[in-house]
């Protein structure tokens, strides 16, 4: 039977999820370095060549990974910014909380991996431009709050 369009995406995006979490349990538990795309996709249940066609290497994992934690922190920054100018602040954290309890396994890796050193040479300048991103917003929104130094206050709430 032929599968349809949707199914093709939906089959697309359940591989692109295992890869995904494959490979930032691999970063994890071996580092960055040694987690070689064999670990990646045996670590998956793919096969090498499955993963070499949704991603050229294991640097695309990365970036892939990273892109996707992106797009939860924006969803959560528009959840905040659709709340009233006074609750911003406090939406940003309920809408934060409420995203790494739904992909909590996701963040977990995510946090376990985010310092390595090899895990930012990888990331190169994405990594300092995402970090100015978030940093930006939540200073403007401690700003809006009222806080004194809201610059030094969003470094010290990102970190």
């Amino acid at each position: 039977m032929v599968r349809t369009d949707a199914q093709n995406a939906a089959l697309r995006a359940v591989t692109h999820e295992r890869l995904l979490m494959g490979a930032m349990a691999c970063f994890a538990d071996f580092g960055y370095s040694a987690a070689t795309v064999r670990r990646i996709a045996a670590r998956a249940g793919l096969s090498v060549g499955v993963l070499y066609e949704h991603y050229p290497n294991k640097d695309a994992l990365l970036i892939a990974a990273f892109e996707r934690s992106m797009q939860d922190v924006r969803a959560t920054f528009a959840t905040a910014a659709a709340a009233a100018p006074h609750g911003q602040l406090a939406a940003l954290v309920r809408a934060a909380a409420a995203t790494v309890r739904e992909h909590l396994a996701f963040w977990q890796l995510g946090y376990a991996v985010r310092h390595q050193p090899e895990i930012t040479r990888a990331l190169g300048p994405a990594l300092t431009s995402w970090t100015d991103e978030i940093i930006g917003v939540l200073s403007t929104l401690l700003r809006a709050a009222g806080a004194p130094e809201p610059e030094l206050d969003a470094a010290a709430l990102f970190a």
